[in-house]
């Protein structure tokens, strides 16, 4: 039956249906609860007036924790393990569980979370750092359910609740505020029963594997080589490419043998052959002698642009802080921006600077160190990034991995193929809009993403879409935890 056939009772009958907890024994002996969360589809045109998502999106057949991850030797009044622990990779002794009633392990990095997901193995396989796309998933999948999600966003309930004690999760001996994994009201989990994934909104944000810097977010699909790939040629047949469904057959850079050789090049054009082959020309020729046989793994990479209204690029050469003319390459602009133009912020690392002119690629500004910031030299590909129209600039003369930030409430969201099951912000706003949660982000470095909000965000993660690309991946903080999934 087709989706535009169900009605949205059914469709919600049918996904409850399918959803079913799961207790498993890890191959290190511990117990974890997770919850299969079943294929389902969002129609297209369900939100945002009819705009959003664009066409059918596809989603689900996964399992995800019930619970914010927990340490294996966390109890109800210890962490189990110290703050900014290194998780070696294959450890037995640091692995993270879900379960109810345990503080929830905190204060680890983007990395080591990364490391305790995996170290945890159902039957020789690994659970995996939540992806984007399966907390977005989960994100979706809740206003699907029409179910009008609570959390931990008020220092022990959810401020929307009264301030009455059957409205309070357990609160966590270790962490003022927070409270322990599981157990707040069954208003607090997906789809509002007991069986459902809880702390989606509030308690501590969660790390997903997701990265962006400078403003760029790098999408990454994998294929292998159909046919021999001589030396000197350029252009290469594909198969076996991942996430074909729905893709735009678009890349700006292919990545030959990204694990060993890794040969890089500017993508020209892809033209499908059908039956999941792909022409791909490329800039340049092979160079390795001998060329690459049939099924070498190769890359194929689309940027984005990630701030709403924005724009970013790369720089050309570097720059000392003298230069007030320099030049740009690799463009990428979010809906809304057609590039750079005079009278825009540009943010470069810590600098902020001001275009007064713009010829091609080649940008003049009106001066350096502009908003209090300072004027640095700059090597040769550092990201150049347009601050949001949409949205206030922040900490301009703030200096570190912590200087310059941006934010607002989500208007609406991403439309692309890529971006679209991430649940990503388009547009921002001072007003809490149809998504009720708020994006924050920093146009400079390395930020790993952070979603679902924590004890004292309030009415700025109600709905589990809170996003926050402000952090380095090396943060570590009380407020920050994670949650693993498994797909089989």
């Amino acid at each position: 039956m087709a989706i535009r056939d169900l009605s949205l009772k059914a469709l919600r009958e049918q996904i409850q249906a399918g959803t079913r907890e799961v207790t498993f024994q890890t191959d290190d002996g511990s117990l974890t609860q997770m919850v299969y969360i079943p294929r389902f589809t969002v129609p297209a045109g369900i939100w945002e007036n009819g705009v959003f998502p664009p066409t059918d999106l596809n989603l689900g057949g996964f399992f995800i924790d019930k619970y914010q991850c927990s340490h294996k030797a966390a109890t109800s009044t210890s962490r189990g393990v110290g703050s900014g622990v290194t998780v070696p990779e294959g450890s037995t002794e640091h692995v993270a569980v879900s379960l109810p009633g345990r503080v929830p392990w905190t204060n680890i990095d983007w990395a080591n979370a990364k490391r305790a997901c995996a170290n945890r193995k159902i039957n020789g396989v690994s659970c995996h750092l939540v992806t984007a796309r399966e907390w977005a998933t989960m994100a979706f999948l809740i206003r699907l359910l029409g179910h009008d999600i609570r959390g931990n966003n008020s220092s022990g309930r959810d401020y929307r609740d009264p301030n009455q004690w059957a409205y309070f999760g357990v609160p966590d001996p270790v962490q003022s505020g927070r409270v322990l994994t599981g157990t707040g009201p069954v208003s607090w989990s997906h789809n509002g029963t007991a069986l459902g994934v809880f702390d989606l909104a509030g308690n501590v944000r969660e790390w997903v594997d997701f990265q962006m810097e400078g403003g760029i977010y790098t999408h990454i699909r994998t294929a292998r080589v159909a046919e021999p790939l001589a030396a000197g040629a350029s252009s290469v047949d594909v198969e076996n490419v991942s996430e074909i469904e729905g893709w735009d057959a678009q890349a700006h850079t292919i990545v030959i043998d990204p694990d060993n050789a890794a040969e890089t090049y500017p993508v020209v054009s892809i033209t499908p052959l059908g039956g999941g082959r792909f022409d791909v020309r490329f800039a340049g020729s092979v160079s390795k002698s001998g060329g690459f046989p049939v099924g070498t793994v190769v890359r194929l990479e689309k940027r984005y642009c990630m701030i709403p209204g924005g724009s970013a690029a790369y720089l050309a050469e570097a720059i000392d802080d003298q230069v007030l003319t320099f030049t740009v390459r690799d463009r990428v602009d979010a809906p809304g921006s057609s590039g750079f133009a005079p009278g825009d912020t540009l943010q470069i690392h810590n600098e902020q600077v001001v275009v007064a002119s713009v010829n091609g690629n080649q940008i003049t500004v009106v001066a350096r160190g502009a908003n209090g910031s300072p004027a640095m030299s700059h090597p040769a590909g550092r990201p150049v990034a347009k601050l949001s129209p949409q949205a206030a600039n922040n900490n301009p003369a703030v200096t570190g991995d912590y200087g310059a930030d941006q934010s607002g409430m989500i208007l609406s969201l991403r439309t692309e193929p890529d971006l679209a099951p991430l649940a990503w912000p388009k547009e921002v706003g001072t007003s809490a809009g149809e998504w009720m949660d708020r994006f924050w982000w920093r146009n400079y470095g390395a930020r790993a993403a952070l979603r679902g909000g924590h004890w004292g965000h309030g009415s700025y993660a109600r709905a589990g879409f809170a996003l926050y690309l402000s952090h380095p991946p090396s943060y570590a903080y009380a407020n920050v935890g994670f949650r693993a999934a498994l797909t089989l």
